[in-house]
């Protein structure tokens, strides 16, 4: 074997263990959410709290069509923009009276709005002009957060390895924070049940 074969041979071995280290630095954490009353489980959302910020500030798309807010629940993190659209043929106003509060005026078909998100915390999505209209954003501390899918599951894939508190959050119901621990490259599991 000549000496550049032997060196490029060695190098692609190199190359695979890095992918393969930086594959396994992260953990998972999944679950499953039980609800009571379970009309509330679609507005649930599991995140680590404390959390450092995971990457750069992104930008995200709330829609209003047929008279809903789609989707009903975005989950972003702190720093994240929010471009709200109108698919409807009638003019809307979204608005949030939660944490710092704003309202974006009204807008018709095909206009959309833009807001910033600076604060972690959840907002409720109003329209002013439709009080029937209701949405949520939840901004995590990080990117380790995840709306629940319509089953109660979740998961939290790429976890630094350690300990954290894992919250939760649902417009109506509660449940304690729990301890998890993340270990490189496995799966912790953690269950919540939700109630008044």
């Amino acid at each position: 074997m000549s000496t550049r074969t032997s060196l490029r041979s060695l190098a692609a071995a190199a190359l695979a263990l890095s992918g393969s280290v930086a594959l396994a630095a992260g953990g998972t954490i999944t679950g499953k959410v039980e609800s009571t009353p379970a009309k509330f489980l679609a507005e649930t959302v599991v995140y680590l709290e404390k959390a450092p910020p995971t990457g750069g500030a992104q930008s995200h798309a709330m829609d209003q069509r047929n008279m809903t807010f789609e989707p009903h629940l975005l989950v972003i993190q702190a720093g994240d923009s929010v471009k709200f659209l109108n698919h409807d043929s009638v003019v809307h106003n979204v608005y949030s009276p939660d944490n710092e509060g704003y309202n974006l005026g009204a807008f018709k078909q095909n206009e959309e709005r833009s807001y910033t998100f600076s604060s972690a915390g959840s907002y409720t999505q109003l329209c002013s002009i439709h009080p029937e209209m209701l949405g949520f954003i939840f901004v995590a501390p990080s990117r380790h957060a995840a709306a629940v899918d319509k089953a109660g599951g979740f998961t939290l894939r790429d976890v630094p390895p350690g300990t954290y508190k894992l919250a939760i959050w649902n417009s109506h119901l509660k449940a304690p924070a729990k301890d998890v621990t993340v270990t490189a490259g496995g799966t912790a599991t953690v269950n919540f049940s939700i109630k008044r």
